[in-house]
């Protein structure tokens, strides 16, 4: 009896455990939502009733909590009827998506109608997401990119970016493999809709984690594209070429250029690159988002929460760029996967700048005013490489490394005004050169391994080791400074006549550590690590004036760290925990060369951490501290002269900070009401913080690098979409505020800096039909640089942007796209006001019936104002830059789809 009663109870408990919601939009032959339909679940063995729902106002109806098992879905509404739909719940799912469910008017002839329970969009199980490809319908020739906006849940920005209920997702992978670094705009704007069958959404797992089978409460956001097999090894992707003109231009533009992609279950090779001169400056970091052709629906306008800086579209000056890159992944054997990539870099840049800079000063206010030409040319070879091999299955090694050759040539020269508020002016000019070649590289192994005994005990190595060589030569040649008097006796700072500098900087790092998990309990356990670092820089700055004055700095800085840390873990619910834990260090700073020393540091840093899920919020709370060693360049005592009359010399003398971080956000995402929230705050203080000590001479601004006494920084940030069904669209507002307090030196006084940048913004966006949209944004962003004196003026700029970008396809074969910007600049203490206006516009013409190539005609500021414009605050400075840009140009392109 007793066994049976524990069986009968274990039963029970499995069917209550094995749960799924069930929803579905319910709408009648015509699309339109029917709010107040009826929705009962039968079971099939017995016609049962087990669930029910009624549909909201947007047709919508949800069943929670239905256990596993077979049965008859059963939609009712006056007037309308519809067969009995089967649907089976497996102990694996969470949630099922039924999509729409259409009824038929009564008397409508059922015969015909078929209704299965064989394609369910949207399928939850564990902690997997899956949607079903074929359920979201999506026109001709769509992209993936067009498919993902359509998943409830996910959202897509200008940038590619993938966002799912509120979160950015870390990685996009395909078939299951890593995919261009991870890079998810080049597949979702490239690869066919059609190619896939399913889209999963899923927390991927860390090696540590796979091996240990123990979640660590950490999210990495990962969208897998499951394709189907058909469209496996086959080639896709784009080649463009196109040519035009410019306003007051003789040389014409052109873009040219593609993307090619080949993905099978062993392979997955990707080719793209473009030259162009058209101010599209390449694909290394956030380029890469700006280098993918639009194609097909087009790109949001968006800010991203942070201080906006919009620029008509052109990147400052004008540039010509020449880009390319390789990727290639391949399986090997069994357990092994490897990636090799390799990019290449090239840009050539001219521009004229106006830079206007404004010091906040008790008694006296000081602006520089700085008329520049600019020409410089930069380049960088890089090739890459990771392996990934499954050793046994308790198991796992990691290798990965990287070598890059970067070099550049900058020629500026520059006409510079020094004012302060008595009328007292000066006037000089500066030319400057400088070449560099940078060859770096770095390597890092890791190993994991499961140990045997309890679950989750498991034994981890990692060593890793970096080179790079940073070789510089400056020549500038400075005219009309007034006689300092010896005001300026740094070797570097401007003064008349032609100085020549060498720098050189050779480093070298290597670490190791190693790490041991220990279970105490099934929801406790104790994690320890042991690590090692060193770090080592050869400084070797020379410096030459044209009178015969040779100065030389030879330096050496050795950072040596041992470390050990331990910290528990303790787990609650589903996927919450709190950690607790510290970091002991023993360090020692190492000084040799024109300037000996040894120094030796002991830290305590500790570490928390906290999460916990709340329903449809998930909530954290994290604190940790770190040590920061001064790095050679903050040591060096000759100094790096600008163009404006900055000047950075570093101070022998500077001892170690220590940085103390908290930061806690949470996410909130109910698909059913389409709202998503996501806010996050933090802020960070620095003990003995790297600050500076500025100094005013008549006719430069001399900035070296002291330890001071305390840093604050601080931010937030909250964003929220709303879905509005009643238009067809959504509404996103975000708001965002950064600030710094900082003590530092002016003129050997001791002061207190505080500058914060404030920015908001909000959009509407209204679908017309599946590839056109209407949207309508507004931006808002102040700035504001102060001392904590009632002598000081505060310095404030205030800036607005009106866009508005109308995308319209007016048939298959024709497309326009348009956006208008509006940037109004309030009037500031140093500043004009000044508003910039923008438009540009484009039309695709796709007068093929396969439809995926197309000629594309764009015209890029159309009313001419070839003017970018920034303000920025900073630590005792705030500074306007006013560019040229490429200026209005037009540009026909023909873009092949393959």
């Amino acid at each position: 009896m007793r066994h049976l009663l524990f069986i009968c109870f274990c039963i029970l408990g499995a069917s209550l455990w094995a749960q799924s919601d069930i929803s579905a939009t319910v709408v009648d032959t015509t699309g339109t939502t029917l709010p107040g339909a009826n929705a009962i679940l039968l079971r099939t063995s017995d016609t049962l009733l087990t669930s029910f729902g009624t549909t909201d106002n947007k047709g919508v109806f949800l069943m929670e909590k239905v256990p596993a098992g077979d049965y008859l879905l059963r939609v009712t509404f006056l007037g309308y009827e519809r067969p009995d739909q089967e649907v089976t719940v497996s102990e694996s799912d969470q949630y099922l998506g039924l999509g729409e469910i259409v009824l038929y008017p009564s008397g409508y002839e059922l015969s015909g109608v078929q209704v299965t329970a064989d394609r369910i969009p949207i399928r939850m199980k564990g902690d997997t997401m899956l949607y079903d490809a074929a359920a979201f319908a999506v026109g001709e020739n769509a992209k993936v990119e067009d498919l993902l906006r359509r998943l409830p849940g996910m959202s897509i920005d200008a940038n590619g970016q993938l966002t799912w209920r509120g979160k950015p997702v870390q990685e996009v992978m395909i078939n299951g493999k890593p995919f261009f670094a991870g890079n998810s705009s080049l597949v979702t704007q490239n690869l066919d809709a059609k190619a896939l069958k399913n889209i999963e959404v899923f927390d991927q797992k860390t090696d540590s984690e796979e091996i240990s089978g123990i979640d660590d409460g950490e999210e990495n956001t990962t969208v897998n594209l499951e394709m189907n097999e058909e469209f496996k090894a086959k080639l896709f992707g784009e080649l463009y070429a196109g040519s035009g003109v410019a306003a007051g231009d003789d040389d014409p533009r052109y873009d040219a250029g593609g993307k090619l992609f080949r993905i099978s279950d062993a392979t997955q090779l990707g080719l793209l690159g473009t030259i162009n001169n058209v101010n599209r400056v390449g694909f290394s970091g956030d380029e890469l988002m700006s280098f993918n052709q639009n194609s097909g629906r087009g790109g949001y306008f968006s800010t991203g929460g942070g201080l906006p800086y919009y620029d008509g579209g052109q990147t400052p000056g004008q540039n010509r760029s020449i880009a390319a890159g390789v990727n290639f992944g391949k399986t090997v054997g069994e357990n092994g996967q490897l990636t090799l990539d390799y990019t290449l870099f090239d840009r050539q840049q001219t521009q004229v700048v106006t830079e206007r800079q404004a010091f906040t000063r008790a008694d006296n206010e000081r602006t520089v005013l700085s008329d520049q030409t600019d020409a410089s040319s930069r380049y960088s070879h890089r090739i890459g490489f990771e392996y990934e091999h499954e050793l046994d299955t308790v198991s796992r090694f990691r290798v990965e490394g990287s070598g890059q050759l970067a070099g550049n040539d900058n020629l500026g020269s520059a006409v510079t005004v020094v004012t302060n508020d008595q009328g007292d002016s000066q006037t000089y000019t500066v030319e400057e050169f400088s070449e560099g070649q940078v060859p770096s590289g770095d390597i890092d192994l890791r190993y994991n391994r499961r140990l045997p005994g309890k679950a989750g005990r498991t034994f981890g190595a990692n060593a890793e080791a970096s080179y790079g060589e940073d070789q510089t030569d400056l020549v500038v040649e400075v005219d009309g400074l007034e006689d300092t008097n010896g005001e300026v006796p740094i070797p570097g700072s401007l003064q008349n006549g032609t100085q020549v500098q060498n720098r050189r900087t050779n480093s070298t790092s290597v670490g190791a550590e190693v790490d041991y998990t220990e279970p105490l309990s099934e929801k406790i356990r104790w994690e320890t690590e042991l690590g090692f670092g060193h770090d080592r820089d050869e400084g070797d700055y020379r410096f030459r004036l044209d009178e015969g004055r040779e100065t030389e700095n030879l330096l050496t800085r050795g950072w040596t760290s041992y470390r050990g840390g331990t910290n528990l873990l303790y787990r609650f619910g589903d996927r919450n925990n709190f950690q607790i834990g510290a970091d002991f260090e023993q360090d020692k700073l190492d000084i040799s060369g024109d300037t000996s020393y040894q120094r030796d540091y002991t830290f305590v840093l500790p570490s928390a951490r906290f999460r916990i899920q709340a329903g449809k919020a998930n909530l954290y709370l994290n604190y940790n501290a770190n040590a920061q060693a001064p790095s050679v360049n903050q040591l060096q005592t000759i100094a790096r002269p600008s163009v404006t009359g900055r000047v950075s010399v570093g101070n022998p003398d500077l001892d170690p900070a220590v940085r103390h971080s908290v930061w806690s956000g949470m996410w909130f995402n109910d698909q059913f009401r389409a709202l998503s929230i996501n806010a996050n705050v933090g802020g960070d203080y620095t003990d003995n913080a790297f600050g500076n000590s500025l100094t005013f001479t008549s006719n430069q601004q001399i900035y070296q690098t002291v330890n001071v006494s305390h840093a604050w920084g601080t931010n937030a940030y909250v964003g929220t979409v709303i879905g509005m069904a009643f238009m067809n669209g959504e509404l996103r507002a975000n708001g965002q505020v950064n600030g710094s307090i900082g003590q530092g030196f002016v003129d050997g006084v001791a002061r207190t800096n505080i500058s914060r940048n404030t920015s908001g913004t909000v959009d509407i966006t209204t679908e017309l039909n599946e590839k056109s949209f209407l949207k309508a944004g507004y931006t808002y962003a102040h700035s504001i640089n102060s001392f904590d004196d009632e002598e000081s003026v505060d310095i404030v700029t205030v800036t607005h942007d009106i866009v508005t970008q109308f995308e319209l396809e007016i048939s298959p074969k024709w497309r326009l796209e348009t956006q208008f910007l509006y940037r109004i600049f309030e009037e500031a203490s140093f500043a004009a006001a000044t508003n910039i206006p923008d438009l540009q516009a484009a039309i695709e013409i796709r007068p093929f019936k396969k439809a995926g190539h197309y000629f594309r005609i764009i015209g890029r500021d159309l009313l001419n104002n070839n003017l970018v414009i920034n303000r920025q605050a900073q630590a005792f400075v705030t500074t306007e830059t006013q560019s040229n840009g490429l200026g209005q140009y037009f540009l026909a392109t023909f873009n092949y789809q393959l």
